[in-house]
């Protein structure tokens, strides 16, 4: 059989090449290839856009959230609560420091034993039996004012075992445990005057407390309990007669 002579249509440019009608179609086919992949990375940075500003709500809402629940936990605090440091109720961004306030009951039992006299006692011997009542009962932060008879000092206490703190340290590495108290830290004031008779010294105490948890909160308080104040005062007496 013959071989076919024929020849595909042409088209000519204006230069007078001829140019074959493949060429033109795969150039087209080239150019609806080329528009469809930028249509699709078009619809591709569409879709980004819309994923960014969606994640961009969701996080304003967030913050608006822990905004709103950090300005409200003053609210949250109980009526004999005061928030001195707040560091958030659900965001926890820093710790947070309460004062209690005592009740009642509390204050009345600390008023019926703040106070107590000295015998046998001048303001300077009072003063120092003060110092070794409080170094005798683990005190080791101790500042005497002579001039105004005032006994400031601290002392600081462990609650817990180091086992059971490094045990908590290592588990909050992994889980969002709550605080715990682990430690505590005591302060008292005492003040002293002359009293109406010779050789009489009043005394007033007044001891407060922090509890500190193993997140950095604390908690202050009042000291009421009457037991704590009449060891003091033993303690006192029993250095002014010469038995400790």
């Amino acid at each position: 059989m013959a071989k076919s002579t024929r020849r595909c249509p042409a088209f000519y440019s204006k230069y007078g090449e001829r140019i074959c009608h493949r060429s033109i179609y795969c150039d087209f086919t080239a150019i609806d290839d080329d528009a469809h992949n930028m249509k699709h990375q078009w619809h591709e940075i569409a879709a980004k856009v819309h994923d960014n500003i969606q994640r961009s709500k969701a996080m304003r809402r967030i913050v608006m959230f822990y905004l709103l629940a950090a300005l409200s936990a003053h609210s949250l605090a109980a009526d004999n609560e005061q928030v001195q440091g707040q560091g958030g109720n659900i965001l926890r961004y820093s710790s947070t420091q309460l004062r209690i306030e005592p009740s009642a009951q509390e204050n009345q039992s600390y008023l019926q034993v703040r106070d107590t006299r000295l015998e046998g006692a001048t303001t300077a011997s009072a003063l120092q039996a003060g110092r070794k009542a409080l170094e005798a009962l683990g005190y080791n932060r101790i500042e005497v004012d002579a001039d105004y008879g005032l006994i400031r000092a601290e002392k600081d206490e462990v609650l817990i075992s180091q086992s059971r703190q490094i045990l908590r340290g290592i588990l909050k590495l992994k889980f969002p445990l709550p605080g715990k108290p682990d430690h505590q830290t005591t302060e008292t004031l005492l003040t002293l005057r002359p009293g109406g008779q010779a050789g009489q010294v009043l005394l007033r105490a007044h001891i407060r407390q922090t509890i500190w948890d193993s997140n950095g909160n604390s908690r202050t308080k009042l000291c009421s309990d009457q037991a704590v104040y009449r060891q003091l005062y033993d303690k006192m007496n029993s250095a002014l007669s010469g038995r400790q």
